[in-house]
């Protein structure tokens, strides 16, 4: 199966990285990551209704993020 790549619904970019949520364990992986920008801190208040995604190129942040 293709997995589709991410797009950003504002600026069209397929640079995306999905955003963590709380207080993560700092780690090498998690380190690399963010060192990547595949994953972007999102801040310690959680709301139940948070993005999931965001946008490297324009910071749009968007869609529903997993329980």
């Amino acid at each position: 199966m293709v997995q589709k790549k991410k797009m950003c619904p504002k600026c069209g970019s397929e640079d995306i990285a999905s955003i963590l949520w709380g207080y993560p364990m700092q780690d090498e992986k998690l380190d690399k990551a963010l060192a990547q920008k595949k994953i972007v801190l999102g801040g310690c208040c959680v709301t139940g209704n948070d993005p999931y995604w965001e946008c490297n190129d324009c910071f749009f942040r968007w869609g529903k993020r997993h329980k």
